[in-house]
């Protein structure tokens, strides 16, 4: 009897240090899809480099930059192609369209669809870039093919984007109704550094 006894706990102690199999199942619902990006830019006015957040899902976008002690220093949030940027230590906002303030951060004039295509899926709009004069060199992963580095230069700007995390998260991007909290400004005051 005792050895049928002990028989039974050891299985029992067995079956109780083994691990049950985890199944994982895409996700129901809405989902977006999140990217954190390190830049390099430097043209005749100088050199910058920075750390990026991006989220974005089919209708909205949003960019977190972050400043060298980790803060957030502008926020863009992206309607289509419609740009609301955000200086939240001056509360202060401009609205105004994506491809114009991508030309003015980084001399490139892209879509907000065309930036998604190259740094998702790596699909480069060939004729709109050779028509603005932008060269593109793209590094993908071998393993997967997905796009790792992107370099724009066109005239005196060079830019270079690494990605280093990508991936999709179950949820929706929300903006906040900033007009009520923030006042309205110039693009040239809120990039301005002071």
């Amino acid at each position: 009897m005792m050895r049928k006894f002990i028989g039974l706990l050891i299985m029992l102690c067995c079956l109780t240090c083994a691990r049950p199999e985890i199944r994982l199942e895409p996700a129901a619902g809405a989902c977006f899809h999140t990217m954190s990006i390190r830049f390099n830019f430097s043209d005749l006015q100088g050199k910058q480099n920075g750390r990026i957040h991006w989220r974005f899902d089919r209708f909205n976008a949003k960019f977190l930059f972050f400043t060298p002690l980790n803060q957030v220093s502008l926020e863009l949030d992206v309607k289509g192609e419609t740009a609301l940027l955000l200086r939240p230590g001056r509360k202060q906002y401009w609205r105004g369209d994506f491809s114009f303030l991508l030309d003015r951060l980084w001399g490139i004039e892209l879509t907000m669809e065309d930036l998604k295509q190259l740094l998702i899926k790596g699909l480069i709009p060939e004729a709109k870039m050779k028509e603005k004069g932008i060269a593109i060199d793209l590094e993908t992963d071998p393993k997967d093919h997905s796009p790792q580095r992107v370099h724009f230069r066109r005239n005196d700007v060079d830019l270079n984007i690494k990605i280093m995390q990508s991936e999709n998260r179950p949820g929706s991007i929300v903006f906040l109704d900033y007009d009520q909290r923030f006042q309205p400004a110039e693009l040239e005051d809120l990039l301005s550094d002071d």
